[in-house]
């Protein structure tokens, strides 16, 4: 079940620094009691910025950079003397382009700490996309394993990827399970089911055995006009992918999640 309304992704950042009233707060619980989506992405965020502190708080009780205290004690003494306004603003000034460079050079070192971290998930939702590109649009072949015989479908895969793999339903959605195949995925087995609903669209849960993931709650990602939320329920790591707007394709996501958790 997802939440009566979405929750910006503001908000969670104001939920985790406690800068919410209690009234919002307890709002805010209660959306998340009822929004999996939600819920997950507050936990990425917390996760990140405790690997941010984690990295970089020995860097907080630093002394100032020698440089910047050569350049406040080439301030003018006739404008500190006289002017104190104007030196204040001046002051200020050669501050606030300093902070901007430093934001920039914590902008490149979060960029490389979110590559770091994000790498293995970013390969493996791109090979879910890819996946989904390739066999969506089949006529005669979609699925290797139809779904008149998904019993044996989802018993086939379970033996293939070592773990209990399941066929969401998504009728009550207005999708229908077409069926699946088992595809390589790095030299591991990997499943796709496929779905489809009454206007020819196709929708695709991929799936495999997470090895050297991250704990990764939903992510979002989109290439070539593809979607896919994708996350990660040890022992398997899930994609689910679509050409859809993202707010379906998030319900959807969010209806399997909700499936997979009842096992």
């Amino acid at each position: 079940m997802t939440p009566e309304r979405r929750i910006g992704e503001a908000e969670l950042h104001a939920y985790l620094d406690g800068e919410l009233a209690a009234e919002e707060r307890a709002e805010m619980d209660a959306l998340l009691a009822a929004g999996p989506v939600e819920l997950a992405l507050l936990r990425d965020f917390r996760d990140l910025n405790e690997e941010i502190v984690r990295r970089y708080a020995s860097r907080l009780g630093a002394p100032v950079p020698e440089r910047m205290r050569e350049v406040l004690a080439r301030i003018p003494e006739h404008v500190a003397d006289r002017r104190p306004r104007s030196a204040r603003r001046w002051i200020e000034a050669v501050v606030a382009v300093f902070i901007a460079a430093l934001a920039a050079a914590a902008g490149y070192a979060l960029r490389d700490l979110t590559a770091e971290t994000r790498r293995p998930e970013t390969a493996f939702v791109a090979t879910a996309i890819g996946a989904h590109s390739v066999y969506a649009p089949e006529v005669r072949h979609p699925v290797e394993v139809g779904a008149a015989e998904e019993s044996h479908l989802v018993q086939w895969l379970t033996k293939r990827l070592g773990a209990n793999v399941r066929a969401p339903t998504l009728s009550a959605l207005g999708w229908k399970l077409v069926g699946g195949r088992l595809l390589p995925d790095r030299g591991l087995p990997a499943a796709q089911f496929m779905y489809e609903d009454g206007t020819g669209r196709r929708l695709t849960l991929y799936l495999r055995k997470e090895t050297g993931l991250n704990d990764t709650a939903f992510q979002f990602a989109e290439r070539d006009g593809f979607g896919a939320f994708y996350w990660v329920d040890r022992p398997l790591a899930y994609a689910i992918a679509g050409r859809l707007a993202r707010d379906e394709l998030m319900g959807l996501a969010s209806a399997v999640y909700a499936q997979l958790e009842q096992r």
